[in-house]
């Protein structure tokens, strides 16, 4: 995704993840998972939220290969 990411809680917890017209309002923010959107192709063509622990990066909503990305 790199450029939309959420950098505090509070936008975190707004941010909708696998948006779609099946699935309009999209699935919440889930706190034990890094908030980086990601795209693979095991699970077909929609993004969702990274599956690894967060606790680095913008107030520590990223896992570390995540956080990496974002520079921090």
């Amino acid at each position: 995704m790199l450029g939309n990411e959420p950098r505090t809680l509070e936008q975190a917890q707004k941010y909708r993840y696998t948006q779609w017209a099946g699935n309009p309002k999209g699935n919440t923010y889930r706190p034990e998972r890094c908030a980086m959107e990601v795209w693979s192709a095991d699970r077909g063509a929609l993004p969702y939220q990274c599956c690894r622990k967060p606790g680095y990066g913008p107030a520590n909503l990223y896992c570390k290969q995540h956080a990496k990305k974002l520079g921090a």
